[in-house]
């Protein structure tokens, strides 16, 4: 799927005019076209009428290159032509648009006071990959369909659209290892202390270890939606590098496996288990057998600070 994102075109607000201030970039095929620069400084000027005329000859020009449907459409709708608009946004969503020219359908249909149309285009677009909460809310085009029950639900599926680790069962199944911790051995003993944090909108967790001065590691933890399962990259001071690269759930506890090389080739279990919500258990194994005996390497507890 090809990625997207939203970005101002020509600094024109979502508060001019609803979604038509957002579009693509230009096609790289097509950006030293002179036309491209007149359009561009017509709309930088406000001189919307000449500027869909010049889009207009682009869209003739180049005719499959969706963005210029777009901003021809943009140019239209700031123009006062929604008419013409529509018929702009809709051939660009035939040649692949997507979310721009959709999201600027539904803020054409929440003008004409027509909510059914204006929530099916809206809710296309953030299929298509939309996901801007403040735009979205501080859109005044869009103000008609605010007394609507099913804004809410635009709203709630805009917001999961713009962070959906925090709303994925899976990747929040190991939360309970997010926090700061004491670390002691199976004894009791100090062993180290580590900072386990969410980035990414709860795409990742990020461990800091710190082995009481003896060395320090790093690594970054994710639910990996395409193989359904948690992964984690690790390396520490000296450039070590593990990547656990599969796992799998075990009454509860997270059990990742890793295959190294060096020193000689070995498989590697690392299982993370929530004793209580204060306690986590971390627990290494070594198998040099391919699996047919194994060897603790580490019992480490994770003893949750106040």
């Amino acid at each position: 799927m090809i990625r997207w994102r939203l970005r101002v075109w020509l600094a024109v607000s979502t508060s001019a005019l609803g979604s038509a201030g957002w579009a693509q970039a230009p096609s790289t095929a097509t950006v030293g076209d002179t036309l491209v620069a007149t359009a561009n400084a017509l709309m930088q000027s406000k001189s919307y009428g000449p500027a869909a005329r010049v889009f207009g000859q682009l869209t003739e020009r180049y005719p499959t290159v969706a963005v210029y449907w777009v901003r021809l459409g943009v140019a239209r709708q700031l123009a006062g032509d929604s008419d013409a608009a529509l018929s702009a946004y809709r051939t660009s969503i035939e040649l692949g648009a997507g979310a721009v020219a959709q999201y600027n359908l539904g803020s054409i249909f929440a003008q004409r006071s027509m909510p059914d149309s204006a929530f099916r285009w809206l809710n296309g677009s953030v299929s298509g990959g939309f996901s801007s909460v403040a735009a979205l809310e501080s859109d005044s085009g869009l103000t008609r369909l605010h007394g609507d029950p099913r804004w809410a639900q635009l709203v709630e599926t805009v917001t999961h659209a713009a962070a959906p680790c925090m709303y994925r069962p899976e990747s929040r199944a190991f939360d309970f290892w997010v926090g700061d911790w004491d670390v002691t051995n199976a004894a009791g003993q100090p062993a180290g202390t580590s900072s386990v944090q969410l980035l990414l909108n709860g795409c990742a967790l990020y461990e800091n270890w710190n082995a009481n001065g003896n060395g320090e590691g790093k690594s970054l933890n994710s639910y990996n939606p395409d193989l359904k399962l948690w992964q984690q990259f690790w390396t520490d001071q000296t450039g070590h590098v593990t990547e656990y690269r599969s796992s799998t759930w075990l009454n509860g506890s997270l059990q990742y496996t890793a295959r190294v090389l060096t020193p000689q080739p070995q498989t590697l279990h690392m299982t993370f288990t929530p004793v209580n919500k204060d306690l986590v258990r971390q627990f290494g194994e070594v198998s040099r057998d391919d699996g047919k005996t194994w060897t603790t390497q580490y019992d480490l507890y994770y003893h949750r600070r106040p």
